[in-house]
């Protein structure tokens, strides 16, 4: 930790020390000096054979970064070159063997890597196996080699056993500390992430009882208002008796797509059926209701069949937008004249709206406590899709919404297009 913070001193602000990358430095570092050291030891103080000495030598430090990436290899060659190192110089009389001193502090680091990369179960091994090494060294030298030490060589035996064991507890317990505080930040992540989503529940919860008592209670008002008003008012026309029995169809289909928003809002399990979306292929019935409703308003349609080969969400899209342009025309000028024109081909769906001004302004165009939100709910509904809108007056003074919504050759339900 103090060694990542003096080196974090002279980082840029911006950038940070990476922990694994400064253990990788260590190790390395450390594998580069106990080959020098080891090495040397061996041939200058042991009298081992230079060739082999270095060879052995270099396995037991590489042992250092191999114990980083495949611990078990790592374990099993460096108990090996434990119980062979030693048999290269036996009759050293006067000093420590079968453990040399750079010996013992390679195979303690060894251990210690391998206590906090792996299981505690390898790590063991690796104790186990070096003291089971060298006592097989001491063994061999003592009977095969005829080398009168034993006190000595058990002495360096137990007292490797002593370091390497306390270094092997504290290794497996460091390895158990980091555990438990990984399991503990992902505990405190799904604990979050629970939280999170039952926040979302509660907020998708008020909205849809705001919906309810604010919306759908003044929907429903007007649809038993529309409904009974000719039964409540004798002998109206039968055109105003026609236009009301609309607005009370437009209201409860309003209140039908209202009761569907409610029931995603409230319930999180989407598997109940709900009453189908609108399509692009029903431009048609909304604009037979705005004519009825006496607006002025014509419709094109140019290319494939819009009944079929456009995805669920890129119809939606397109109806939603007509549905606004629609009412956004009307809202803002009375009486005008609407042309809606959609094109399809291969690539792409584009539906233009077009209305002129009519005979000036409503009253409720510049008092409107919404401005632009329609603007921005048309341009996030095309966006959805991946298509764009484009809005605005015209050269011949007229406003102009042109969407353009990319077709997919797949349709929701993973099918290719017939």
């Amino acid at each position: 930790m103090v060694i990542s913070r003096l080196f974090d001193r002279f980082l840029p602000p911006d950038r940070s020390l990476d922990p694994r990358a400064l253990a990788w430095v260590a190790v390395i570092l450390a594998a580069i000096a106990m080959l020098a050291i080891e090495a040397s030891i061996a041939v200058g103080v042991y009298a081992a054979p230079i060739a082999l000495a270095f060879a052995l030598s270099l396995v037991h430090a590489g042992c250092l970064p191999l114990a980083m990436l495949r611990p078990l290899f790592s374990t099993i060659a460096s108990a090996l070159v434990c119980g062979v190192l030693p048999l290269l110089a036996p009759t050293a009389a006067g000093l420590p063997w079968p453990w040399t001193v750079p010996m013992m502090i390679t195979q303690v680091l060894v251990i210690l890597i391998v206590g906090l990369r792996a299981h505690w179960g390898v790590a063991l091994g690796a104790l186990l196996g070096s003291i089971v090494a060298s006592s097989a060294a001491a063994a061999a030298g003592h009977f095969l080699l005829e080398i009168r030490r034993s006190e000595s060589t058990v002495v360096t035996i137990v007292v490797f056993s002593c370091i390497a064991g306390g270094v092997y507890v504290a290794a497996v317990i460091v390895r158990q500390w980091n555990l438990i505080r990984s399991q503990l930040i992902r505990e405190k992540e799904n604990t979050a992430v629970e939280h999170s989503k039952r926040v979302t529940v509660e907020e998708k919860t008020r909205i849809a009882r705001e919906l309810h008592d604010i919306v759908a209670h003044s929907m429903s008002i007007i649809n038993i208002q529309a409904s009974s008003a000719p039964f409540r008012h004798v002998g109206i026309d039968a055109e105003v008796a026609e236009e009301f029995e609309t607005i009370s169809v437009s209201a409860r289909h309003a209140l039908t797509e209202m009761r569907g928003l409610l029931s995603v809002l409230r319930n999180d399990d989407t598997g109940h059926e709900l009453a189908p979306q609108p399509r692009l292929s029903d431009i048609g019935n909304l604009i037979v209701q705005a004519q009825q409703a006496g607006v002025r308003v014509s419709l094109r349609q140019q290319g494939d069949d819009f009944s079929r080969g456009f995805r669920e969400s890129t119809g939606l899209a397109g109806y939603r937008i007509v549905q606004e342009a629609l009412s956004n025309a009307v809202r803002h000028n009375r009486d005008p004249e609407i042309d809606v024109d959609v094109r399809s081909d291969d690539r792409a769906v584009t539906i233009s709206i077009v209305s002129t001004r009519g005979s000036g302004p409503t009253e409720s165009a510049g008092h409107s406590s919404d401005r632009g939100q329609g603007l921005i709910g048309m341009r996030e509904r095309a966006a959805s899709v991946g298509g764009q809108v484009h809005i605005g007056w015209t050269p011949e003074d007229t406003y102009e919404v042109v969407a353009i919504l990319p077709l997919d050759p797949a349709t929701d339900d993973g099918e290719e297009r017939s």
